[in-house]
């Protein structure tokens, strides 16, 4: 099951504390669940004013800006590149406030808007995570993005959102929200109104699954992706492979780990080859965790092979090595595990 959303994910970046002193503005198109096509818009604000402290936030200068067009001037771009799709933000009500204010001082008509803030449903999602931010949402998901530059935010916000829905199984934006019992939120002519939750249920998001509340850290290891129960929160963050090197000893998040190996692909454009048994998974899990961190499943090894992923014990079935495939990279269970709770030790 594929969640096959449709929607544009949006950022603003601010000259100062103003909401239609606009700066930077970027849309990221999303179909079918995938990113198709992206945008960003740098624009001259009216006043041309910036505070030093949204300078310190965004990089962004007064002369970077100078010879920009003013965000009316630029609104039908951004309006055909917009369309009729729900705007997804990290905390939309200020960027939908940001659009809405610098459409107001131009004297141009507020379209009907319909949009959704992953904020919200992160918090619907994940509800046992400490914080909501975008940064330390995306660290946690393996998303790698710099903050405060208004394309690679709403790229950031786009995989959050997709994280959602791969995690809640869900099939379409729309599915997920049901499934979240959150309504989209709507603004126009006639005003605003934010995402709420849906009229079913006023009541607290439910809690984690059995299998997230098992996986998950406790706020004590915030930062830390995955940790299994029985390991020590204390270990050395300066070597994430201590804390997980009895990882095959206890069971694991595989839904969470699926969706982390979207974002990281360290195994991109890799052909892999799994024998044996893994005591963390099933073979079809690690195939599709393989698959999912970018790899390529072959039946048999061969000259293409680029990886071999060795479990703990092979039957008279399982492929070998051919003769001149000597260039083959072998890796134990343990291992293959670390290329999604440490990628950058592959």
């Amino acid at each position: 099951m594929e969640f096959s959303a449709d929607f544009t994910a949006i950022d603003f970046e601010t000259a100062n504390r103003r909401r239609d002193s606009a700066c930077q503005l970027a849309a990221v198109v999303v179909r079918g669940g995938r990113i198709v096509d992206q945008a960003m818009w740098m624009i001259r604000p009216e006043p041309l004013y910036f505070s030093r402290g949204n300078i310190e936030i965004h990089g962004i200068t007064p002369a970077q800006v100078r010879g920009e067009s003013v965000f009316g001037d630029h609104w039908p771009d951004i309006a055909a590149k917009l369309g009729d799709d729900c705007l997804v933000a990290h905390n939309a009500s200020f960027d939908i406030g940001v659009m809405i204010a610098c459409l107001q001082q131009v004297d141009h008509p507020v379209p009907d808007l319909s949009f959704t803030c992953t904020r919200a449903v992160a918090r619907r999602t994940w509800p046992h995570r400490p914080r909501f931010g975008l940064k330390p949402l995306a660290e946690w998901l393996g998303i790698r993005f710099r903050h405060h530059d208004a394309l690679e935010d709403s790229i950031a916000c786009a995989k959050i959102m997709m994280a959602a829905g791969i995690d809640r199984e869900a099939t379409s934006l729309t599915d997920l929200e049901k499934r979240l019992n959150l309504n989209r939120g709507r603004a126009g002519e006639w005003g605003y109104r934010g995402p709420r939750a849906g009229s079913a249920s006023r009541r607290r998001p439910r809690a984690a699954s059995a299998i997230t509340r098992r996986a998950d850290p406790p706020s004590s290891a915030v930062g830390v992706p995955f940790l299994y129960p029985g390991q020590d929160n204390g270990a050395s963050v300066a070597d994430p492979s201590a804390q997980y090197a009895t990882a095959t000893a206890a069971p694991i998040d595989i839904q969470r780990m699926m969706v982390r190996a979207e974002f990281i692909r360290p195994l991109a454009g890799q052909r892999f080859v799994l024998t044996g048994r893994l005591d963390s998974m099933t073979r079809e899990e690690a195939e599709l965790l393989a698959t999912r961190l970018g790899g390529e499943c072959q039946a048999g090894l061969d000259e293409t092979t680029d990886l071999w992923i060795q479990g703990q014990t092979e039957s008279s079935t399982d492929p070998h090595p051919v003769a001149n495939a000597n260039s083959i990279r072998t890796v134990t269970e343990t291992e293959f595990l670390e290329f999604v709770i440490s990628p950058t030790r592959t």
